[in-house]
């Protein structure tokens, strides 16, 4: 169940490649992947608790992208990062459905400075596992750097997350890595 709420904090997709929307003969490939994890001091927090039972879910955090290696050129500039993310779903401790959010991403170079600034949007398609936190980082990058890139992740909490399912759970830390690809 651990790593269940982790996900739903880190709102990562489990290891199942994204889909491609170019055609069923070309594959997809990653051209960045992270280490990810929440920010110091500041979990991903859900208002209610995400519970036993179903019901609707409002999930926010801000989790640090660090240690990014890219294969693209359209990548070659991104460092680390600092995503943003807010959203919501029908979730328990074991599953989320009807994702609906959004994320912001401020990417940053080698350099430390600002390298431009993603919009990501869930797709609900995406979501290949059972943790309620997916519902946040597995969809798609619709505006700034790598626009049009799919992004999938793991995740494991790094917090207590055992009384999902008799007091539910508010908040929870975690780390990880996100891909994205094209």
């Amino acid at each position: 169940m651990s790593k269940i709420l982790f996900a739903a904090v880190a709102c990562m997709a489990a290891a199942a490649p994204p889909v491609s929307t170019r055609g069923s003969t070309q594959a997809t490939q990653t051209v960045l992947t992270c280490r990810i994890s929440t920010a110091a001091g500041q979990p991903v927090t859900f208002t209610p608790a995400v519970g036993f039972l179903p019901r609707t879910v409002t999930a926010q955090g801000t989790l640090v992208l660090t240690g990014c290696s890219g294969t693209a050129p359209s990548a070659a500039n991104l460092r680390s990062g600092r995503l943003t993310v807010h959203g919501s779903g029908r979730a328990f401790c074991t599953g989320v459905q009807n994702i609906r959010g959004k994320g912001q991403i401020t990417w940053y170079g080698a350099d430390g400075r600002e390298a431009g600034v993603s919009a990501l949007r869930p797709e609900a398609g995406q979501v290949r596992s059972h943790n309620p936190g997916d519902m946040l980082l597995s969809g798609r990058i619709v505006k700034g750097p790598l626009a049009g890139a799919r992004t999938a992740g793991t995740a494991t909490p790094t917090s207590n997350v055992s009384t999902c399912a008799t007091r539910g759970i508010t908040g929870v830390h975690g780390a990880g890595t996100m891909t994205f690809s094209l």
